[in-house]
C-alpha cells in the first residue's frame, strides 16, 4: 500500500476537484487504485507557517503553490508533487473575473510554480493583467498593497492573499484546481512513489548489505564528501557521528596514514596500515561511472579480528561435529585403581605432550582421551578422532592428510582437509594405532616432527598445532622388536603413557556401574530393582569385553527382565553361553593344539551368531559383547566376509 499525504492550508481547500475526483471513481475516500497501484490518501491540513512543525510519513506529498515551494524546501526524504495550475485553470478563473467583475485590471498573485506566464494570457481573455510572484506568507501585505497602488481592482490568488485583499476593500477570486490538475498531480505522485519505494528496496538492500559486512566500508566522492560509511567502519574506527553521508572525510577520520590513502588520487592500494594503534588490512578501489571515476572505496579490517574470525570459522564450520562430549566426571568409579589412574590423566592434561594409552578393548580409552582434553587448555579448540583399524590405507591417508582437487579418481571438487588440519589448535585421537602400515608410519612420524602437513597431491605444507593422543590394546614394544611398528614412533607418541585397567583389577565398581548402565537403558519410567545376589553374580562373571562389555549386557538386561527386578536367573539366562571363546589365545590356551581347537570353536560360533543376526555387524557384536573394531578384527582373522 502506498501512502500519499495531501498537504492543504485548510479543509475543503481543493474540496471542488476532491469532490468531483472522489466522485468519478466511485470510490472510498480514503483508498484508491489506479493502474492496479493500491495506495491510500491522508489530508493534512497545515498552515504555510507550521510546515516545520509536523513529521511526514508518506511515499509521497502532494500540495499546492506556496506550501509545495516551502516544502521542497526542506528537503525531505519523499518527493512533493506540485497540483499545476495549468494554463486552462488560470483561464477559466480569468474568465470568471471578467464576468464577476467586469473588465477591471486584476493582480495574478502567487508562487511561481503556479502563476509563472500568465501576463501572456491578456489578449486571450481580453483583461489588463499584472502578476505578482509570493515567496513568503510575509510577502502578502506588501504585494497585494503594491497592486492597488498600480490600479488592480481585482486579486486572483490563494486563500490567504484573498483574504487579505478583500479587506483592503479589493474584489478577489480563489484560483481553483480543476479535476484534471488534480489527477495529473496524483498520477505523478503514484509513478514517483512506485520509483521511490523501488529505490529505496534498492537503497535499504545494500545498506544492509554494508552494516552487516565484517569489513569497514567507506566510500567518498571526487570532493571528498562522505557517501557510504557503514557500521563496521564506525565500529573499527571508534567514529561516534550522527550524520556521516554529506560530510567531508577530513572532518570524520583525524590526519593519518588512513586518510592519505583515502584522499591520495591513486586509483588502487592494498596495504597493512595502522591508525589509532589498530593495525588494519586495507584495500582501496576507484568508482567509476561510464568510464568517468567518480569517487574511492576502501575497505578495511581490524587484523586482531581477522584472527578471531579465523578461530570462529575454524570452530563452526570447518569444526562442526568434532567435539569432546565426555569429561572425568563421567567415568564411574569408587577403585583406588581407577581414580589414580584419573588423577595421572589430569595431569597429563596440563601439558601438551603426546600420550600413548594403552588398554585392552572395552576399557574406555576414547573416554579417558575426551577427557584428557576437554581437562587441557585445548578444551575450546575441536576434538577429532579416527579409528585407525576401521579404514584401509588410501582411504586413511586421504582422511589423515587431506587431499588437493584432482588427487586421485574419486577425490571431490576443491579437495578436502585432513583431520590434521581440522584438529588445529585441538587434540587428534587415534585409536588403534596399531593398526597402522609401516608406509602411514612414516609419513605420521614426520607430521609430528616437522608440525607440519601436506595434503596428497599437493606440494605445499601447512602448519598444525594439535595434541596427539593415540590409544592401543596392543603391545607396541613387541612390535617395534618384530618389526611391525616404527620405534622412533613408537617414542614419538609415548612421551606420556597411561595404562587403563582392565574390569577385573577393580570388580569393586562393577555394582555401581551396573546400577548406573541398567538406569540409563530401562525402557519405562518404572526403575529396576537389582538384588543382591545379582551384583554378586555379575561382579563374579570375566568381563573380557571390560566395561563395554558390562554395559551392553546389562542393556540386554533392562530389555528383557520381568516385573523391574533382575535376579540372579535373569543374569544366568541372558549370558552368552560361549563367551569363553572370547579370549585373548595367549592367556586361554597353553599349547599349540589347544589354541586351534579355541579358534575353530571362536569361528564356528561367531558365525552361528552372525546368521542369527542376518549378518549384520553392529547387532552381533552388541550381542557378543564386543566393540565393532574387536569384531572386525575377528572377522579378519577368520576371513569371514560380511
Amino acid at each position: 500500500m502506498i501512502k500519499i499525504q495531501l498537504v492543504v492550508p485548510r479543509k475543503d481547500y481543493i474540496n471542488p476537484a476532491w469532490k468531483t475526483f472522489l466522485d468519478s471513481y466511485e470510490n472510498e475516500r480514503s483508498y484508491m487504485n489506479i493502474d492496479k497501484v493500491s495506495f491510500e490518501i491522508e489530508e493534512l491540513v497545515i498552515p504555510v507557517q507550521e510546515l516545520h512543525l509536523h513529521q511526514y510519513e508518506a511515499d509521497v506529498i502532494i500540495s499546492r503553490g506556496l506550501l509545495s515551494k516551502k516544502l521542497k524546501e526542506f528537503k525531505l526524504h519523499m518527493p512533493v508533487v506540485d497540483i499545476p495550475v495549468q494554463g486552462i485553470d488560470l483561464v477559466k478563473s480569468l474568465f470568471l473575473c471578467r464576468k464577476e467583475f467586469g473588465k477591471r485590471k486584476v493582480a495574478v498573485i502567487g508562487a511561481s510554480n503556479m502563476i509563472y506566464g500568465v501576463d501572456n494570457l491578456q489578449e486571450i481573455v481580453d483583461l489588463e493583467i499584472e502578476q505578482y510572484y509570493l515567496n513568503d506568507l510575509s510577502d502578502i501585505p506588501h504585494l497585494v498593497d503594491k497592486a492597488k497602488s498600480e490600479g488592480c481592482e481585482v486579486v486572483l490568488a490563494g486563500v490567504n492573499t484573498c483574504e487579505y485583499a478583500r479587506k483592503q476593500g479589493l474584489q478577489a477570486k480563489i484560483i481553483e484546481t480543476s479535476v484534471d490538475s488534480f489527477h495529473q498531480a496524483l498520477s505523478e505522485a503514484e509513478r514517483l512513489a512506485v520509483m521511490s519505494r523501488k529505490e529505496q528496496k534498492k537503497t535499504q538492500r545494500y545498506q544492509t548489505i554494508l552494516d552487516n559486512a565484517y569489513e569497514g566500508v567507506i566510500a567518498i566522492d571526487l570532493e571528498h564528501q562522505i557517501t557510504a560509511f557503514n557500521d563496521a567502519a564506525q565500529r573499527i574506527l571508534l567514529v561516534d557521528h550522527p550524520k556521516l553521508i554529506g560530510e567531508k572525510i577530513e572532518n570524520i577520520i583525524v590526519k593519518s596514514e588512513l586518510l592519505d590513502l583515502i584522499t591520495k588520487p591513486q586509483d588502487y592500494k592494498e596495504d597493512l596500515i595502522t591508525y589509532r594503534s589498530v593495525q588494519l588490512s586495507v584495500k582501496k578501489v576507484a568508482i567509476y561511472l561510464r568510464d568517468n571515476k567518480v569517487g574511492d572505496m576502501i575497505a578495511f579490517q581490524d587484523v586482531t579480528g581477522i584472527q578471531e574470525m579465523e578461530k570462529k570459522i575454524r570452530k563452526r564450520i570447518y569444526l562442526r561435529g568434532h567435539v569432546a562430549k565426555h569429561s572425568f566426571d563421567n567415568i564411574i568409579s569408587e577403585s583406588n585403581i581407577v581414580k589414580q589412574t584419573i588423577e595421572t590423566a589430569k595431569k597429563y592434561s596440563e601439558v601438551d605432550s603426546n600420550i600413548l594409552i594403552f588398554g585392552e578393548t572395552g576399557t574406555g580409552k576414547e573416554m579417558y582421551t575426551q577427557s584428557i582434553h576437554n581437562y587441557s587448555k585445548r578444551k575450546n579448540q575441536p576434538f577429532v578422532a579416527i579409528n585407525c583399524a576401521a579404514l584401509p590405507e588410501n582411504l586413511l591417508e586421504s582422511e589423515l592428510f587431506g587431499y588437493v582437487e584432482g588427487a586421485f579418481t574419486g577425490a571431490v571438487k576443491g579437495g578436502k582437509k585432513g583431520f590434521f588440519e581440522l584438529a588445529h589448535r585441538g587434540t587428534l585421537f587415534l585409536d588403534e594405532i596399531g593398526e597402522i602400515s609401516v608406509n602411514l608410519q612414516s609419513r605420521l612420524l614426520r607430521v609430528l616432527q616437522e608440525k607440519e602437513v601436506m595434503r596428497i597431491g599437493d606440494d605445499k605444507v601447512i602448519p598444525v598445532d594439535v595434541r596427539i593422543i593415540a590409544a592401543t590394546n596392543k603391545n607396541l614394544l613387541e612390535m617395534v622388536k618384530n618389526n611391525e611398528f616404527r620405534e622412533d614412533l613408537y617414542y614419538r607418541l609415548s612421551v606420556l603413557n597411561l595404562h587403563l585397567p582392565p574390569l577385573r583389577a577393580c570388580k569393586e565398581d562393577i555394582p555401581l556401574l551396573v546400577k548406573s548402565f541398567v538406569d540409563k537403558c530401562a525402557p519405562s519410567a518404572q526403575p529396576i530393582h537389582i538384588t543382591k545376589a545379582a551384583l554378586k553374580r555379575l561382579s563374579e562373571e570375566k568381563w573380557e569385553g571390560n566395561v563395554r562389555e558390562l554395559q551392553n549386557f546389562c542393556e540386554r538386561l533392562a530389555v528383557l527382565c520381568k516385573d523391574n527386578i533382575i535376579d540372579t536367573t535373569d543374569v544366568d539366562a541372558y549370558l552368552p553361553k560361549q563367551n569363553y571363546l572370547f579370549l585373548d589365545t595367549n592367556e586361554s590356551a597353553s599349547n599349540e593344539s589347544g589354541i586351534k581347537s579355541l579358534q575353530k570353536s571362536e569361528k564356528e560360533y561367531l558365525l552361528e551368531i552372525l546368521k542369527k543376526n542376518h549378518f549384520r555387524r553392529e547387532d552381533t557384536a552388541k550381542q557378543l559383547g564386543l566393540s565393532r573394531t574387536t569384531l572386525w578384527r575377528k572377522l579378519k582373522k577368520y576371513k569371514i566376509e560380511v
